[in-house]
């Protein structure tokens, strides 16, 4: 009997120590894990924009930017504009030295008139004046003409006689030969001037005057051509010669520059290379936001216009160069400022948003974990919408306000979610280094 009582003393004496040591285990691993799980960081989801881009950079360019070259050869008379400088379309920017043409321009005008006036002598006919004088011109010839033939018959008669030498004679027959011929003469012309102008001869005329003409045509077009002027209304860009400097036609001035350039910067555009992985995403009318460290804080809106087809490879990297225009109030923008292009393939706003790094991936499924009312980390199963870098739209799966762990506290047993009641039994899902030994058995 005395050793029964002596061993039930000792089991509730070594009672008393396990109730002393235990509770003090479970204790610190209980302050462990409410330690472990206040310091790992949560996030309420909350509602706002998202957008997934593709983001490059590239450099401003006008989308018209004309280089104005020389249509004419010649010498530079005027420079009428500066860099930076705003023009019309059709205004004069440089005048070349036309003084060759200008003196060629007044001959051939000078032959223009002479010939204008032959013709209409040749199509009106005589005057009063020219016919009186034909006719007055004929009828001398033909007194003189009488005249000779009766001193040829008085000398003829006085050869005969002896009164005069044979040279006499001959003298007289010379005088009515050559009478003769003035009489013919003057009848012709008298003739010619009574008779109607010939249609060979006023087709001939008019050819000369349409030579002529053509001629003029040319040289004005050259002395129209001296002037350089703009083929579009913008802002001068480049002024690359000065007076004296030499052009020529059709290329360009002296040293190979372009005389002057200008630009529409009313719409620019920017050439952006788009990865091979992101092009196939990218599509012409998407919208398109610029920035640009010129104007830190202000955002331009531009839109897709063109995608290449055909890449290029650089370092082993493919590109395919995207085009984007965007409007210029103002014209603000300038030629050849770096240009951050995030062109927008989708962009939602007012939707439930979570941190990227919160959401978990098991094969095919997607999950987050959620801090449940004890706050603990419980795994929900989310069907995910629009990503990006940094947040995650979420379609279903979470409600406004819910707090989420972007990164769940290590070693911690996950309790299933409401949206996984129904299971046979529950999952843990343990985060972090793998624990030493097996994992702990289904319950």
């Amino acid at each position: 009997m005395k050793k029964v009582v002596v061993l039930f003393v000792a089991l509730m004496l070594f009672a008393v120590f396990l109730g002393g040591c235990f509770p003090q285990q479970g204790q610190r691993t209980s302050q462990a894990k409410q330690k472990t799980v206040a310091s790992s960081q949560t996030v309420p989801v909350r509602r706002g924009r998202i957008a997934d881009t593709v983001s490059e950079l590239g450099t401003l360019e006008p989308l018209s930017k004309v280089s104005v070259i020389a249509e004419e050869s010649g010498k530079v008379a005027e420079v009428l504009v500066e860099e930076g400088e705003s023009v019309e379309k059709g205004q004069v920017l440089l005048r070349l030295d036309t003084e060759d043409l200008e003196i060629t321009r007044s001959q051939i005008l000078a032959q223009l008139k002479s010939a204008r006036v032959d013709l209409e002598e040749l199509l009106s006919g005589p005057t009063e004046v020219e016919l009186c004088s034909k006719e007055a011109q004929y009828t001398e010839a033909l007194l003189a003409y009488e005249e000779a033939k009766k001193t040829l018959a008085r000398n003829e008669r006085l050869f005969a006689s002896g009164a005069i030498s044979q040279e006499e004679l001959e003298a007289s027959r010379n005088e009515v030969t050559k009478r003769e011929k003035a009489l013919a003469v003057a009848k012709a012309e008298l003739e010619e001037t009574k008779r109607k102008p010939k249609k060979e001869d006023v087709e001939r005329a008019k050819a000369r005057i349409e030579e002529i003409e053509a001629s003029l045509r040319s040289v004005e077009r050259r002395i129209e051509k001296a002037e350089i002027r703009s083929p579009l209304k913008g802002i001068v860009l480049e002024v690359n010669v000065e007076e004296g400097d030499f052009v020529s036609s059709g290329t360009s001035a002296s040293g190979g520059t372009t005389p002057v350039v200008v630009a529409d910067l009313s719409t620019m555009k920017v050439d952006v290379p788009v990865n091979e992985v992101d092009i196939p995403r990218v599509r012409i009318g998407q919208p398109a936001r610029i920035t640009l460290d010129a104007f830190p804080g202000k955002t331009f809106e531009g839109q897709v216009v063109a995608v290449a087809y055909q890449g290029k490879t650089s370092e082993n990297v493919v590109t395919y160069d995207t085009t984007v225009h965007l409007a210029n109030p103002g014209n603000l923008l300038r030629a050849g400022m770096t240009a951050n292009v995030e062109i927008i393939i989708q962009e939602k706003e007012n939707t439930l948003l979570v941190p990227a790094s919160a959401v978990k991936e098991e094969g095919e499924k997607t999950f987050v974990f959620v801090k449940n009312a004890q706050g603990q980390p419980e795994r929900r199963a989310v069907v995910l919408g629009i990503r990006n870098d940094a947040f995650v739209e979420v379609m279903e799966g979470l409600q406004e306000g819910e707090e989420v762990f972007v990164t769940p506290p290590e070693g911690t047993e996950v309790s299933p979610s409401s949206a996984s009641k129904g299971a046979q039994r529950n999952v843990q899902i343990r985060v972090g280094p793998a624990p030493q030994g097996p994992p702990p058995p289904g319950r």
